[in-house]
């Protein structure tokens, strides 16, 4: 999935100015699914515009005067031919899951526990949030649109519920039998310990 689909997916929606769409990855709206920086959007309109997928145009409101973009023709094609394209499996990103799985036995897991802690919040932000857009009485979602809400709601909800059941394993101490069949725990302390010391003898 490019940038330049995920912004021809916004625009169907409704014509936006660069800021409209800025906010609406920013209001975890298409946040939920893609994330985007805002310096990638105008350098992407462009690109749009020079391809003919869209179309710029004045908008008076309020006597505010906005740049406004439309998919053209040509745009809505292209949006077509994306959505009916079979998507890529998905690239997982997670940084939690990936210090979970560096993160040795004998470091202080109060400092994961936060970590966790931290995540719970967010996740139950999203949460609130998954469950009141498609309930506003404002905003436009399509029913196939809140399929993948329900996914997402469904996603959180499992989340939030592995987020507790860790947190209560690691406070125990009760977590499951380590895979440790050449003795590398041990031998990771040592490395660590060695090169501690390496490093305060070089310094002494």
């Amino acid at each position: 999935m490019s940038i330049e689909h995920t912004i021809l997916a916004v625009i169907s929606f409704k014509p936006k100015s660069g800021y409209d769409i800025k906010a609406e990855f920013e209001h975890k709206g298409a946040g939920l699914f893609w994330e985007m920086s805002y310096g990638s959007i105008y350098p992407k309109l462009k690109k749009l515009e020079e391809s003919g997928w869209i179309k710029a145009y004045e908008n008076n409101l309020q006597g505010r005067k906005r740049v406004l973009y439309e998919l053209t023709r040509e745009g809505w094609d292209e949006l077509e031919n994306w959505l009916y394209k079979t998507p890529e499996y998905p690239l997982i990103k997670d940084e939690l899951l990936m210090k979970m799985a560096s993160w040795h036995e004998d470091l202080d897991a109060r400092k994961l526990i936060a970590h966790l802690e931290k995540r719970k919040e967010k996740s139950q932000e999203l949460l609130a949030f998954v469950n009141f857009w498609p309930n506003n009485g404002t905003s436009y979602v399509s029913g196939i649109g809140k399929l993948a809400l329900r996914y997402e709601e469904s996603r959180l909800r499992a989340e939030i519920e592995w987020i507790e059941d860790t947190i209560s394993a690691l406070e125990k101490g009760d977590l499951p039998a380590p895979q440790d069949p050449f003795g590398l725990a041990e031998e990771i302390k040592q490395r660590r310990k060695d090169a501690h010391k390496g490093a305060s003898d070089h310094e002494g």
